[in-house]
Order: C-alpha cells, then sequence, then structure tokens
C-alpha cells in the first residue's frame, strides 16, 4: 500500500494492493491531516495499523468516525501528544452521536446528503468562497450506499474546512490558536515546543470545526444512513 509514512514518504507497504484500498488509505490519512492540522505523513505504526485495519475489513466511516472520537476524548484529558491513528484504536466500533442522533433526517432519493446542507444553513459565513463549494459539493452527492455517502460528504467536509481556515484572517487564526493554547492550561510547561505547536494546531483547527456539528463524522454517517435507506425505497 502506498501509505505515506514518516520513515518513507509514498513508500509501497504493499505492491499488491487494490486502488479501493489506497482510495480508502488517502482519506484516512487526510482525514488526520485535518484533524490535527499538520503532519502529512503517517508514523511506520500508524501506516502499518491501517493497512491491518483495511485488510480486515474495517471500513473508512468506522475509522474516521474513531478517530473523531478520540481527538475529542484526548482533549478532554489535555493529551501531552499530538493526535495519532493509534489512539482511535479503543474507539472502532463504538457508537458515536452527531446532529441527527435524535431525529433521524430525511431527504429526496437524487440529494441524500439534503439534511447536512439544511442544517449548515443555520450557520454563519453564507458568502465564502469556501461555503459555497461545500454547498455545491453535498447537493452533487446523488443516491449510494451509506459507506458512498459518508465518504463523498467526508471529503467536501475536509475541503470545506481547509479552505475555510485558509479563508480566515491572520487575527482570526491567532485567536483560535490564542484560545487552544490557553485551553491546555499547566500543559503548556509540561511539553517540548514543537509538541505545543501541534497541540495547539489541532485545538484550533477543532474550534474552526465545532463552528460545523453538521460536518462531523457522526453526524455525516447518520445522514449518509438515512440517505441511503430513503434512496432504496
Amino acid at each position: 500500500m502506498d501509505v505515506r509514512t514518516s520513515d518513507q514518504a509514498g513508500g509501497a507497504l504493499d505492491d499488491g494492493v487494490s486502488g479501493a484500498m489506497q482510495r480508502a488509505a488517502d482519506e484516512v490519512r487526510e482525514h488526520l491531516v485535518s484533524l490535527r492540522g499538520r503532519g502529512l505523513f503517517l508514523s511506520s505504526d500508524d501506516s502499518l495499523l491501517l493497512v491491518q485495519w483495511l485488510d480486515a475489513g474495517v471500513d473508512v466511516p468506522r475509522i474516521v468516525r474513531a478517530l473523531e472520537r478520540a481527538a475529542e476524548a484526548r482533549r478532554a484529558r489535555r493529551s501531552k501528544v499530538p493526535l495519532r491513528l493509534v489512539h482511535a484504536k479503543r474507539h472502532l466500533g463504538r457508537p458515536t452521536k452527531g446532529v441527527f442522533a435524535r431525529e433521524r433526517p430525511t431527504a429526496p432519493a437524487h440529494e441524500p446528503l439534503q439534511p447536512v446542507l439544511r442544517a449548515l444553513a443555520a450557520v454563519g459565513d453564507g458568502g465564502s468562497e469556501a461555503r459555497f463549494a461545500l454547498e455545491a459539493a453535498l447537493a452533487a452527492v446523488g443516491p449510494g450506499d451509506a459507506e458512498a455517502l459518508f465518504r463523498a460528504g467526508a471529503t467536501a467536509a475536509r475541503a470545506f474546512l481547509d479552505a475555510r481556515w485558509a479563508e480566515l484572517s491572520s487575527a482570526e487564526r491567532e485567536r483560535l490558536h490564542s484560545e487552544a493554547e490557553s485551553e491546555l492550561g499547566d500543559l503548556v510547561e509540561m511539553v517540548d515546543e514543537e509538541t505545543l505547536d501541534a497541540l495547539v494546531d489541532e485545538g484550533a483547527r477543532d474550534r474552526l470545526r465545532a463552528g460545523y456539528p453538521a460536518l462531523s463524522a457522526a453526524s455525516l454517517w447518520e445522514a449518509a444512513e438515512a440517505g441511503a435507506a430513503d434512496g432504496g425505497q
């Protein structure tokens, strides 16, 4: 598998792997990068774990939801190390709750992710270019099974969050970094500068993501499951 690692960027771990598995690996890696805001590469241990999961049939939605659960849990207890794929292991398969957990969303068969669009309507920044692109991408997603719908939605969400971050002014990004550092409390004195920078980046990106709860992995999975069921009727 051509999964990037810190030891061998782009090195093939398994040249016989299918293109479908490679795409799945890329999506997981991109989601991890999006969550922590830096670090294009997976560690060797993370790469091996990802190969094992995909070989065992663990799908992208489960891995991505576990990653977000891990990120949330680690922030709550002020972890001293940045997020890695291995931290998702204990969360794999555990239930998640998004904005559609209390009431099953409904959508027309031709636009299965419409509930996400409706939820986003209540969020500001409607005039941003990143937002226009997100809405167009979600509206363009057609019928499919739950995994396909989730992966399309998650891809659009990652692109949006990266673009939205780039749209922020220097002052806005500085504010998010400052808030993230303050949230770490005494931990800022307990880690080295490089680790602190990584933790602050991760926290700042999380604060941006928090403004769009309908784009969380849990919410997208709920919408995808409902959309797939409605489309099959």
